[in-house]
Formats: C-alpha cells, structure tokens, sequence
C-alpha cells in the first residue's frame, strides 16, 4: 500500500470519527449547521439590510446585514477579539451588483496607530476576501488615514460628518479608476464619503461602496446599538 493511499485512508478514518464543518461560521459553536454552516440561533438572527440610496459622488451603495444579533457580534468578534477568520464570511455575504464597473478596491484605513495596536485592519480582511472572490484589484496604497478620529458612537449626524472631515488623503494614482469602497458598518456613511472625497480630490472616477453590516439609528441621530464603530 503505497503512502499516498495511506495517508488518504487516515483522512477518511478522521472525517468518519471528526467530521468536518460541524463549527457554525459566526459563533464557532460545534452544533447542526445549514448549508450556509450556520447554526439556527446565528441564521434566525441575521437580517438582510436594506437597499442603501448611493449618496453623491457615489454612483452606488450595498451592504450585507443590519448591524444587529450574530452580524453585530460577529463584527465585534472580527474587531476587537482576533477572529480574522470572520472576514470572509462577511465578504462572501456582500453581492456586487453585475453592472459596477470596478476598476480597484479600497478598504477604509485605519489610522497607523489604531492598526499598530489592533494589529490588522477588519475591513482590508474583509476587502481582500471579496477581491479574490471577484478577481479585482485590491490597493491599499491608494487611501490614508491622516488624523486619528474619536470613536463615531455617541455621535449624531452632524457631528460624525465633522469627526471624520478630511481625515483621509488620497493618492495621485487614484486619477481615472472606479473604485470600490470597503467597510464593516456603516451608519450615516460619513466615513464613505470622507473617503470618497479625497478620492475625488485626486481624480478617481466612478465610486462605489460595500460595507459588511449598515446600523440604524434612534429618533435623536445616534446610534441604537452602544457598540464601538470606527
């Protein structure tokens, strides 16, 4: 018996006494999982968001769940407890409309000292999974965060637009692409556009943006959920 035939009996032994993909996606618990490998609490709980109204310059705007339940603690999981695997959960989640012309992709960036001390950058992982479900061009050299901003929660409108005003700057290569934008919630989409904004400032064309999760707000212009958002 040759080693290849070996080694391929142990891996069948393992599956039969193992089995693999018994782990639901978002809460990693060992239970019955569906199709999607999700786990009956974390699918009832997911809520497709809403069709988002592309506010200029953007000729679009998509994103996958309501930031709330197993979407929102998943994103919580995703950014403050390391479980990078998330990342492409979220982007397989996220459906690029046929008719976007996408020249490159573009997560919104940390700033250099939030990265450092995270580690990693959510919404990249989320960008590069969906680039390579998409065969598209991820460039994260095209978009800096220049000012380190407070957290958006306890913000409203006005003053999360203020809080994140030319906090990003642009890349002169940018001049004559498509670009898509890439997030993990977005609210009133005042980061989107603070991002869009310098794109524009360097020439890039036609701008789009897809977020993980969208979050709703309460009659005043907060945010309903007291969770951190970038």
């Amino acid at each position: 018996m040759s080693g290849q035939t070996k080694r391929g009996i142990t891996a069948a032994l393992l599956d039969a006494l193992y089995p693999p993909d018994v782990a639901c996606a978002l809460c990693g618990r060992e239970t019955v999982i569906d199709e999607r490998h999700l786990c009956a609490s974390c699918r009832d709980s997911l809520e497709v968001a809403p069709a988002l109204s592309a506010q200029p310059p953007f000729s679009g705007m998509t994103a996958a769940f309501r930031y709330c339940g197993s979407a929102r603690d998943g994103i919580r999981a995703l950014k403050y407890h390391n479980q990078v695997r998330l990342a492409s959960f979220f982007a397989d989640s996220i459906i690029i409309p046929h008719d976007w012309k996408i020249d490159a992709v573009i997560p919104v960036s940390l700033h250099p000292l939030k990265q450092w001390l995270r580690s990693y950058n959510q919404s990249e992982l989320i960008a590069a999974s969906l680039c390579q479900r998409y065969h598209i061009s991820l460039r994260t050299d095209l978009l800096q965060r220049n000012r380190f901003t407070r957290s958006q929660t306890t913000l409203d409108t006005f003053e999360r637009a203020k809080n994140v005003a030319k906090a990003f700057s642009a890349s002169p290569e940018a001049k004559g692409l498509n670009i898509l934008l890439v997030d993990d919630v977005t609210t009133t989409h005042s980061t989107l556009l603070s991002c869009a904004v310098a794109l524009r400032a360097s020439g890039a064309e036609r701008m789009y943006a897809a977020c993980a999760t969208v979050a709703s707000h309460s009659y005043n212009g907060r945010l309903e959920d007291s969770d951190s958002i970038d």
